[in-house]
């Protein structure tokens, strides 16, 4: 019983920390939205893949499953993509 109080509680501490990690990058994206500026993303996909990427945002939402995706024009691709936030891990204004 303790060891699945453990891991509860861990578990619960990795999801806040990702819910910060998260919603920290919101305010820069939301501006670029209104401003129409391009941002330089380091990604990781889910197989563990790393890129750099210059978007374009269009938009921030929610999913069903309660993750957040940016919306946004990729330029390496010449396509419209979504990035999970908790995979973007570091970001500046291009």
């Amino acid at each position: 019983m303790r060891t699945n109080h453990r891991a509860i509680q861990a578990a619960r501490t990795t999801t806040q920390h990702l819910a910060h990690a998260t919603l920290g990058r919101l305010p820069l994206l939301r501006h670029t939205l209104t401003t129409a500026q391009r941002v330089q993303i380091a990604y990781v996909k889910e197989d563990g893949e790393a890129s750099v990427r210059v978007i374009e945002p269009v938009e921030v939402r929610r999913s069903k499953a309660g993750d957040w995706y940016v919306r946004a024009h990729d330029l390496l691709r010449d396509a419209a993509r979504s990035f999970r936030l908790d995979r973007i891990t570091t970001y500046t204004t291009a």
